[in-house]
């Protein structure tokens, strides 16, 4: 008869699973656990396996090996010998951290780490965190002085970045008794005891000090970590509501954006920058950039350094997220009937047919081709029928769009003929009549 102990565990582990598979309607995923060997990773492992017999779900395992230990080898040596008498696949993957990065060494590993499991091809990827894991964020998250979204720690299932934490309801003593419960073995990395390390110093001098005078702070920490998750997808809802207003293609409206309270022009921006992939600036940062954005002068250039590779830029009352190249890549693609066209230069064209709108592609035969290409220069449009062919720079000009998009604007040519500027126009002659089927082009940004 199985122990109390591992009916307790694998209880928690398979309901949480359940769960998660049926609400996001999974049939037979393929798991990745990120296996370090540790404690809480081997607890993990050996959990899942005994559960493929119980779940519909394949396992494989990947260890990521830093270089940053004398024992690193050894810790491979150890991992590739747990896997195969779980007879578990196992990806060894080497990484460099980067340790001039700026981001201490900690960071720099963690984020070495995830990009190395983000390329694995598995449905979700399983974290060993714990409960006590959990505790210790939310306390190195308010000595940073997060806010709500920093201080809301790690999500039990994080569906956009396909992570899965299984044991974050589970104490590290939990782990530590089924472990030496079933006899597991685990290395230690020396280094987790090296409180020079900010997380390690909440662990071993924080944390125990707490727990003298309150036993249950991990978990209470934990229940905080859920309330401030709460209110930060609040804060969320909220932002995407505001969001409804002032972004409009990839862009804020500043006019709008103004006649919200400034705790709301934050919490939008917030939102806008996260849904671009970018880290979070701090309250001063934010002020500066909202400063700058909404009180500059009119013809101010504002450009703002917001990644390595993107700055906030001002345009017509609105704020830009642009991605400047130094060279443009070359383009000079036939169109074959794609709906989605990925381009060089960071942007896309999405084609979609419309009786009776847009450009009459099929005039002509089958033997005419459309052809995407960069501007060349001397180009020249005609929209409108009642009046003269224009120069493209002037066409351009007179529309909205701003300046550092013109220049890397693809445009589409039917045979010789400048037939679209997408986003722009079509030539007035190449415009689809009622009767016949027309292809509508939209010009798309990807940062």
């Amino acid at each position: 008869m199985a122990t109390p102990q591992r009916d307790s565990l694998l209880s928690h582990i398979h309901q949480v699973l359940a769960g998660i598979f049926l609400a996001q309607k999974l049939n037979h995923p393929h798991l990745l656990i990120a296996f370090s060997g540790g404690l809480d990773s081997t607890v993990l492992l050996y959990a899942l396996a005994k559960l493929q017999a119980e779940l519909p779900f394949t396992l494989s395992a990947m260890h990521v090996h830093h270089g940053l230990s004398c024992n690193a080898d050894a810790w491979v040596d150890f991992c590739t010998k747990t896997c195969d008498a779980l007879n578990i696949p196992l990806q060894i993957q080497i990484v460099k951290v980067d340790r001039n990065s700026g981001l201490g060494v900690e960071a720099a590993a963690r984020n070495a780490r995830y990009a190395a499991l983000n390329q694995a091809d598995a449905d979700f990827i399983c974290l060993a965190h714990h409960q006590n894991d959990q505790a210790e964020t939310l306390l190195l998250q308010l000595a940073r002085g997060a806010g709500a979204k920093g201080l809301a720690g790690m999500a039990q299932l994080d569906v956009k970045r396909k992570l899965m934490r299984p044991l974050l309801d589970c104490s590290r003593k939990q782990l530590e008794a089924y472990a030496k419960q079933h006899h597991l073995q685990w290395i230690e990395d020396e280094s987790n005891g090296d409180t020079q390390f900010n997380r390690n110093f909440i662990r071993h001098e924080v944390l125990p000090a707490l727990q003298k005078r309150y036993p249950a702070i991990a978990q209470t920490l934990s229940r905080s970590a859920e309330n401030l998750a709460e209110a930060s997808d609040l804060l969320d809802d909220l932002a995407q509501i505001d969001a409804n207003h002032c972004v409009e293609n990839q862009s804020i409206n500043l006019a709008i954006l103004r006649d919200l309270s400034q705790v709301r022009q934050a919490n939008v921006m917030r939102w806008w920058l996260a849904q671009n992939s970018l880290n979070m600036p701090s309250a001063q940062q934010m002020q500066q950039i909202l400063q700058q954005l909404l009180q500059a002068k009119s013809d101010a250039a504002i450009k703002i350094k917001v990644s390595e590779a993107l700055h906030l830029m001002r345009f017509q009352g609105s704020a830009y997220l642009v991605n400047e190249q130094a060279t443009l890549p070359p383009i000079n693609l036939l169109w074959h009937g794609e709906e989605i066209v990925n381009l060089p230069n960071h942007s896309r064209l999405i084609f979609t047919k419309k009786m009776g709108e847009g450009l009459a592609f099929q005039r002509g035969g089958s033997d005419i081709k459309l052809r995407i290409k960069n501007r060349q220069g001397g180009e020249r449009f005609k929209p409108d029928l009642a009046r003269p062919s224009r120069t493209l720079k002037v066409v351009l000009q007179a529309s909205d769009m701003p300046p550092w998009q013109r220049a890397q604007l693809p445009l589409i040519f039917m045979d010789e003929t400048l037939a679209m500027i997408p986003n722009v126009g079509i030539d007035a002659y190449l415009k689809a009549a009622a009767h016949e089927l027309g292809l509508r082009v939209t010009w798309e940004i990807v940062l």
